[in-house]
C-alpha cells in the first residue's frame, strides 16, 4: 500500500510541472521582449476611472520589436524591469508626444491578449490594472493581429 502511494506521489510530482508548463500562456524559454513582438490592436481602454473610446486612438496600432515600440506618431524604446506577474516595463519616448518622457507601466501577456497599465501622470508605477477616478493611469487591452 505504501509503495503504491509513493509511486503515485512521485508520478504526480513529475507530471505537475509538465502540465503547468503546457497551461502557461507565455513561454519561459523565450526572452520577455521577444514575447511582445508583433502588431497589437487596442480593443478597450480606461482612463481616470472611465471608459476611454478606442476610436480616440485614431486607428493606431501598437507595433513592438524586442526593444522598440511605435503607436501612431509616438515612437521609442522600452525596458522590461521585472518579469514576474504582473511584469513591469519602462517606456522611453523618443519621437512624438512622449519624446523625452519615461512612462512606468505594468503589463500582462496571455496568449494573444496584452493588457498594459501606463502611468501617464507624475505618479508612481501602477500597482494593478485599475484606473482610479481622477488618476492619469491609462489601461489598454490589446489583441495581437500579427
Amino acid at each position: 500500500m505504501n509503495r503504491l502511494l509513493v509511486a503515485a506521489l512521485s508520478l504526480s510530482l513529475l507530471v505537475a510541472p509538465c502540465a503547468a508548463r503546457r497551461m502557461s500562456t507565455v513561454d519561459p524559454d523565450v526572452p520577455p521582449g521577444a514575447q511582445l513582438v508583433g502588431q497589437w490592436t487596442p480593443t478597450s481602454a480606461q482612463m481616470g476611472g472611465k471608459d476611454f473610446p478606442v476610436a480616440g486612438f485614431n486607428g493606431a496600432t501598437l507595433a513592438m520589436t524586442e526593444r522598440t515600440y511605435a503607436f501612431g506618431n509616438d515612437r521609442g524604446s522600452y525596458t522590461i524591469t521585472y518579469t514576474g506577474t504582473p511584469a513591469r516595463m519602462d517606456i522611453h519616448g523618443e519621437q512624438g508626444p512622449n519624446a523625452g518622457k519615461t512612462i512606468p507601466a505594468l503589463y500582462l501577456l496571455s496568449g494573444n491578449a496584452l493588457t498594459v497599465s501606463y502611468q501617464l501622470g507624475p505618479g508612481v508605477r501602477p500597482k494593478d490594472f485599475d484606473s482610479p477616478a481622477g488618476s492619469q493611469i491609462l489601461v489598454v487591452h490589446y489583441q495581437r493581429t500579427r
